[in-house]
């Protein structure tokens, strides 16, 4: 394979052909026989009186890509704050400038201009019959212009006209500041007096370069001229930022110290963002080997070797950060030093505490030894399963043999770091650690999903290992983690890599048996409706009604969608392989390939694939492992069977698996098959112990507000009492982007503590775990900005795609460039709504294509590329699709089956990853930066990448971001906006108070579980009422205390409003389909509800269909 380097080249090709098309010129004195107006969309200056004319290039007047309502339409969030200002024609700018900071003692400075005029002129050409005709030609002529700015000789501004056009100036203006810096604006103006269809009037390729005399670093970052303090601008000194266009954007080399001796602008920026390594210097990338730590006999030597870590850590956090020569600054060691200092001191500790527990305790270090095993053994899973899947002959003993070095693998270094710091937590309840939040905080790809899948499973073994039969709960089973995601997408992909832990966890387990627990190691898939059954009568085929059949056909297509391929040896899996057992309520699962663990016709020791898929199985069968999507808990006050999860079982039915405590359940009568069921009492289990919830950033605004009041629920039903104190599941929770994530975890989880890992250090590329490494070592991912002003977005976007689609296309066909185009010839397209990429699809079958076929004739290219193959990825495909969809971008630009494009939606914005993807076009700024770095992360991960943001120059906060292009990517996660969530605030409380309080009643006490039960509100006791009350309460004292006098009035409300409908002679229950027979507590919401119904949330992700609006008077 081509090293990185290679890539980069041609990489760089398609940038350089990208700027040549849309900005010009091919060679300095270049001969056009198009009209250059026409050729060229960026770089621009119209005549002054021309633009004030309104000089119109296209006859739009939306700046926004065009769409169709009746065929690309969505409930997608579309606000319209980011619209295109209004205007009826677009207007080519006549003036651009740039921005920047010098010392008041600077005397002056250079600038530097140029552009390129085209003069039209006339001459003859042959046509196809061989006759002369005459023909039009523009010929560029280019300009450069150099003129000296003396400060001293104006106060506040200044205009030049230039010697070689009097009708082109610059106009200099000059802000003086208060700590003795100027701010310094140059701005290139167009005064030409040229009518508006002159092309000679036009300056095209306009620069402005700005350097000092004697070329000395006079120019300086913004932070070195501002009087405020900030931790950020510590942390990001190392990237500065020298300067900001206008209509532009600039571009600067800086030193150290973040000065330059010149600033440039360009239309066509470039920032190539560094990537990151979690590796340490010193230790090699098997010294935390999976294998050696896995070996119990090892004790001691692994114990070296987690210490080595430790005083690695401590070494640098006392030569790294406690002797930096900002540490001599007062200001900075009393407002940012000590606390940064703190913070890695606390994370040294809490690792120390983990390395101790593991020397002194031995069933914690037998877990540990359980968790290094399931993980190796997962990672050679994971490598036999994708070879034997792809149909290549191997044996599976070859990829689980120790003798060979290539199935070995080795924790990063922040991986097995993370996992020591909350072993103490996990394994001592009573522990202070385990009130807090641990964050774990760490670039997309580093590594995090292992992080805790390695947590995961050193609690089932510590869980199961100190099983006890004189124990009040069972230890051995029942759910113990929960892991939570937002997006379909997200639990599609990253579910294999957990379920193969799972799997390996099993293997494991049955090895050992019984010492890690008589009952298996399972998985269930608890998310939507939409994606997997909720009841086996819905999978059930009704003869006598054909649209039921229909329906329950549609059910099981779901449910064979879930597994595509075998978690162990990564064969196919057809229906075939999909048991569904009515009377057992049960899908058993196993594999057609008869090498695998899981061979359906096994004679002996008959494995089933331990993953539950259908809601009523995972409620009866309490996996270890609950894989859910947030939403899905708002199931909790309208099942009682979801009390099964939480560990509250107290009955095991022979036939079905355990019963929750309150659900109803009847025996089963004895049919051709099975015998009459039997149902005996058994102890509840220890509930969840541990709940993960991947990409932190994204719970927020209105998810993150409902989301944030059900945890009151979710958090007091994992808990429990030990020896009078309750004792709270462990909170860990992962992002590579949030900003003021303490406080988000208050609201969510109303933890006091949330601890980040790592922390920070005193610069961005050095936190000792993570390293950035430079662009000059590593290219990485280079972000490119466009900008067309004078253009629609439509005219621009397809321009964009045209050359690109067509260039990767040319190079692919060159011998020397082919063997590192691959990751370039899918172009990902990335849009912030439905609406926008609906324009893009009519695009792509109409108008790129057609400008293709130009680019061919225009560059006088060998092939035109034809696009054959577009798919797209948005929120309105089906579940069962997505890993189709994912696997069509594996494919690679050899095969037929490659894609030319791929349109999505933020749903690819976390959780897709596809290593061969190296090009992505970005339409628009997206509103969140933390969805923009989540996108843009997609690309690159194995290849460098290449992101073009096309930008929408008539949308205020799009212009702002390519003007400032340089140093917002260079600065890309300083700009990530705080998350919110307002759990109890008044519009959420109506929203979701009474879903609490019929949660908190209905699942803590079991006469209160059953449909029926609602009648029997008025016989719970005042005090079981007021648990109910504090419970809310309680976690409102953290979270709002303002709101508490309000919520608690609410809450007497709602019981009062129960009770009376209780009283009344036609009955009551928490749901019915139709009310003829009974009055009803809920009723879904969206749908027609009385008075004295409640509109319940049935997915977290229900948003106002419409809003209240109030109006008050004074009297």
């Amino acid at each position: 394979m081509a090293d990185r380097f290679k890539y980069a080249e041609v990489r760089q090709k398609m940038i350089n052909m990208l700027k040549m098309d849309l900005l010009g010129p091919m060679e300095e004195d270049e001969v056009l026989e198009e009209n250059p107006r026409h050729a060229y969309i960026l770089g621009m200056l119209a005549p002054q009186s021309d633009n004030e004319k309104g000089a119109t290039i296209e006859q739009e007047v939306d700046g926004d890509v065009s769409y169709d309502e009746n065929v690309y339409s969505s409930d997608e969030d579309e606000d319209d704050s980011s619209e295109p200002v209004s205007t009826s024609q677009f207007k080519i700018p006549s003036s651009m400038g740039i921005s920047f900071y010098v010392s008041a003692l600077v005397e002056d400075f250079n600038v530097e201009i140029s552009w390129g005029d085209y003069v039209k002129e006339s001459t003859t050409a042959l046509n196809k019959e061989g006759n002369e005709i005459s023909k039009t030609i523009y010929v560029r002529q280019p300009q450069k212009e150099t003129v000296k700015v003396i400060l001293d000789s104006f106060k506040r501004s200044k205009e030049i006209s230039l010697t070689n056009d009097s009708n082109v100036c610059l106009h200099v203006s000059k802000i003086t500041l208060k700590k003795g810096f100027y701010l310094i604006t140059v701005y290139l103006i167009n005064k030409r007096q040229n009518s508006e269809n002159d092309v000679e009037g036009l300056m095209f390729q306009s620069c402005i370069r700005v350097f000092s005399s004697n070329g000395s670093d006079i120019f300086l970052a913004e932070h070195i001229c501002r009087e405020v303090l900030s931790a950020d601008e510590f942390y990001f000194a190392q990237r500065p930022i020298l300067g900001r266009g206008r209509g532009c954007a600039a571009i600067w080399n800086a030193n150290a110290e973040g000065r330059a001796s010149a600033i440039e602008s360009t239309f066509v920026p470039e920032y190539e963002f560094p990537s990151v390594s979690a590796a340490l210097e010193g230790f090699d990338k098997f010294f935390f080997s999976m294998w050696i730590l896995g070996v119990e006999k090892k004790k001691e030597e692994i114990i070296h070797r987690l210490n080595v870590l430790a005083d690695s850590y401590e070494k640098w956090i006392r030569t790294t950060l406690m002797q930096d020569d900002k540490m001599q600054q007062l200001e900075f060691k009393d407002k940012i030093g000590n606390d940064i200092i703190q913070k890695c001191n606390s994370a040294l500790e809490r690792i120390r505490t983990g390395i101790q527990l593991l020397l002194d305790d031995s069933v914690s270090f037998d877990a540990f030894c359980f968790m290094n095993r399931v993980m190796i053994l997962q990672r050679n899973i994971m490598n036999y399963s994708k070879k034997n899947g792809a149909g290549i002959e191997c044996n599976f003993s070859d990829f689980v043999d120790p003798r060979n070095p290539e199935n070995d693998f080795g924790w990063r270094p922040f991986q097995i770091a993370f996992i020591l710091m909350n072993l103490k937590g996990m394994v001592d309840p009573e522990n202070t650690e385990r009130e807090i939040v641990d964050l774990l905080y760490f670039p997309t790809g580093g590594g995090k999903t292992e992080a805790y899948l390695g947590l995961m499973a050193f609690v089932i073994a510590n869980r199961r290992l100190r099983a006890d039969e004189a124990d009040s709960f069972n230890r051995d089973g029942g759910v113990t983690a929960i892991l939570r995601y937002t997006l379909r997408l997200l639990t599609t992909q990253q579910r294999d890599r957990i379920t193969k832990m799972v799997v390996a966890a099993e293997i494991t387990r049955q090895k050992f048996y019984p010492k890690y627990g008589k009952e298996p190691i399972s998985i269930g898939f608890w998310v939507g409706g939409g994606v997997t059954p909720n009841k086996f009568d819905d999978m059930k085929d009704d003869t006598d009604d054909p649209i039921k059949s229909n329906k329950a056909k549609a059910q099981k297509r779901l449910l064979y969608k879930q597994l595509l391929t075998c978690p162990c040896c990564g064969k196919p899996l057809t229906e075939k392989e999909f048991y569904i057992d009515f009377q057992r309520k049960a899908v058993d699962i196993y594999c057609a390939d008869d090498k695998c663990l899981f061979y359906k016709y096994k004679p002996v020791n008959k494995m089933k694939i331990p993953v539950y898929l259908v809601d009523e199985e995972i409620y009866a069968k309490c996996p270890t492992i609950i894989l859910s999507t947030v939403d899905k808990f708002a199931r909790l006050p309208w099942a009682a069977e979801t009390n099964a999860l939480f560990g509250r079982v107290n009955r095991v039915c022979s036939r079905d698996g355990y019963v929750a405590i309150g659900a109803e359940h009847s025996k089963h009568r004895k049919t051709a098959d099975l015998p009459v069921s039997t149902l005996s009492e058994c102890k509840p289990f220890l509930p969840p112990e541990l709940i993960i919830q991947d990409e932190l950033h994204l719970i927020t605004g209105p998810l993150g507000t409902v989301y944030g009041a059900y945890e009151t629920v979710i958090e007091d039903l994992c808990s429990y009492n030990l020896g009078g104190k309750t004792i709270k599941p462990k909170y860990v929770v992962s992002t590579a982007t949030i900003k003021n994530a303490a406080e988000q975890t208050k609201c969510l989880y109303a933890r006091k503590m949330t601890s980040q890992f790592p922390p920070n250090g005193f610069e961005i590329g050095d936190s000792f775990f993570i390293k950035e490494i430079p662009v000059k070592e590593d290219p990485f991912r280079k972000y490119v900005g466009v900008c067309a002003p004078g253009q629609s977005v439509k005219t621009t976007l397809l321009r964009i795609y045209a050359i690109l689609l067509q260039e990767s296309y040319i190079l692919s066909l060159d011998e020397e460039c082919n063997d590192c185009i691959d990751p370039y010839y899918t172009l990902v397209g990335y849009y912030n709504s439905i609406r926008e990429l609906g324009g893009a699809v009519r695009l792509l079958q109409d108008d790129i294509p057609d400008r293709i076929q130009r680019i061919k004739k225009k560059y006088g290219m060998s092939k035109q590329r034809f696009l054959t193959r577009k798919e797209e990825i948005t929120s309105r495909m089906q579940s069962y699709r997505i890993p189709e969809k994912l696997e069509m971008l594996e494919k690679t630009y050899q095969s037929k089956e490659c894609l030319d494009t791929a349109i999505a939606t933020n749903m690819i914005a976390v959780g897709m990853d596809v290593d061969r993807l190296g090009l992505m076009v970005v339409t628009g700024q997206p509103k969140q930066n933390s969805e923009y770095i989540q996108a843009t992360s997609r690309i690159g991960r194995s290849y460098p990448g290449m992101v073009v943001t096309l930008y929408n120059p008539y949308r205020p906060r799009d212009l702002s971001h390519y003007e400032n292009f340089t140093g917002y990517h260079s600065q890309l996660y300083r700009f990530v906006e705080g998350t919110t969530a307002t759990p109890f605030s008044a519009r959420a409380r109506d929203r979701v108070m009474h879903a609490l309080v019929i949660s908190a009643i209905r699942l803590k006490y079991p006469e209160m579980a059953p449909n029926g039960a609602a009648m029997e509100i008025g016989s719970l006791s005042k005090e079981q009422l007021q648990e109910v009350k504090n419970l809310i309460l309680d976690r409102l004292n953290i979270i709002k205390p303002s709101a508490k006098a309000d919520a608690e009035d609410e809450i007497d409300a709602f019981i009062n409003n129960w009770k009376m409908l209780a009283a009344q002679k036609k009955g009551l229950r928490y749901y019915v389909l139709k009310t003829d027979t009974y009055n009803r507590l809920m009723n879904s919401y969206g749908e027609s509800c009385t008075n004295t119904e409640k509109a319940t949330l049935r997915s977290m992700r229900e948003v106002e269909n419409s809003a209240n609006m109030y109006y008050y008077t004074e009297e």
